[in-house]
């Protein structure tokens, strides 16, 4: 009974050093959390040191990618049951992703049997460091997105409609790049709960872009076309004051006159009227005008004057004209466009 107990346990124990075709050392790498693949062999044909080892290593890569290969397939099948199944999950087709890209996660090691002078080589991927890696790629086009809408908030408060929109539509663009990075996290084994987690950021994202775009796209816009002449100086302050008189009224605004449904002109200048005691007085002029920019249609004019005055120079009391005239023409412009 003793020989029979003898005999079965020396088998066992060449099984498992058979079984065991690798160094201790490198059975972290044998458990879930890697890929790998182990080769080894006996360097009869006396190969330099160097190339038999890289051969190894070839072969090792190619039965890595193999073994991603197997993964894609199983995930890209399991994507497709799930979408036709009305689920929330995005697929995309393994005739899009390449395994030979991906093998650039992959670390080698070496090793060589100082007794039998055998030679082991294993090609591993950590899944952990490369869901690190597309999780980091899901979080940068999420900030990505999440600045494209601040930015077109700001240009659309301010009135700038074209502007948001341009920006706006390249956030857009960027929700095709998560399909496949979706894909790589699902081949290296991020828990479900937190793949849909970045989902549902990018599904809300999505939609907030698309509603923005929808609210701009039938909003009205203008352009506004303006000279301030100041005694040979441009008073450049009030295109923008008016416009941002206007834009807190819920207009959008355009530089391109051809993008816009209504254009603005303010043609204004200022005039010496005289000095009374060292004041100086003057009058700055504008004429005001609205066009309908489909049909070419002036659609209002008016003119308008208001009295500066200052006690340095005409130039002066001019920009004083010039602050006062602005909510007038503001407030004649909100009575007459199209909010």
């Amino acid at each position: 009974m003793k020989k029979v107990i003898a005999i079965v346990f020396c088998c066992i124990v060449g099984i498992v050093s058979m079984a065991q075709n690798y160094p201790l050392e490198w059975s972290v790498y044998m458990s879930d959390a890697y890929f790998h693949a182990i080769e080894s062999g006996m360097n009869e044909n006396k190969l330099p040191e160097e190339k038999f080892r890289n051969d190894l290593l070839d072969i090792a890569r190619a039965n890595l990618a193999k073994q991603i290969e197997v993964k894609v397939k199983e995930v890209s099948q399991m994507s497709k049951e799930v979408v036709n199944g009305n689920a929330n999950i995005y697929y995309t087709s393994q005739r899009n992703l390449s395994t030979s890209v991906d093998l650039k996660f992959a670390k080698s090691k070496s090793n060589i049997d100082i007794v039998t002078g055998k030679q082991y080589v294993i090609v591993y991927i950590n899944k952990e460091e490369a869901c690190k890696y597309y999780e980091n790629d899901v979080v940068m086009l999420l900030g990505q997105i999440n600045n494209s809408i601040t930015i077109a908030d700001n240009y659309t408060k301010t009135g700038f409609k074209s502007k948001a929109q341009a920006e706006l539509q390249s956030a857009l663009s960027l929700f095709s790049n998560f399909d496949e990075t979706f894909f790589w996290l699902n081949v290296y084994g991020m828990p479900d709960y937190r793949l849909q987690q970045y989902r549902e950021q990018m599904y809300q994202k999505e939609q907030l872009i698309k509603s923005k775009l929808g609210e701009l796209e039938y909003g009205t816009s203008y352009c506004v076309v303006c000279t301030a002449d100041n005694f040979g100086k441009s008073y450049t302050k009030l295109k923008n004051e008016i416009k941002g008189d206007l834009s807190n009224s819920g207009c959008n605004f355009t530089d391109d006159p051809a993008m816009a449904d209504y254009i603005i002109y303010i043609d204004a200048s200022a005039r010496e009227y005289n000095t009374i005691n060292g004041a100086y007085f003057t009058y700055v002029d504008a004429v005001v005008a609205i066009d309908k920019q489909a049909t070419g249609q002036r659609i209002f004019e008016d003119e308008i004057s208001v009295k500066g005055s200052h006690t340095f120079n005409y130039e002066e009391a001019g920009r004083d004209g010039y602050k006062k005239i602005r909510k007038d023409i503001s407030n004649v412009l909100k009575d007459n466009i199209k909010l």
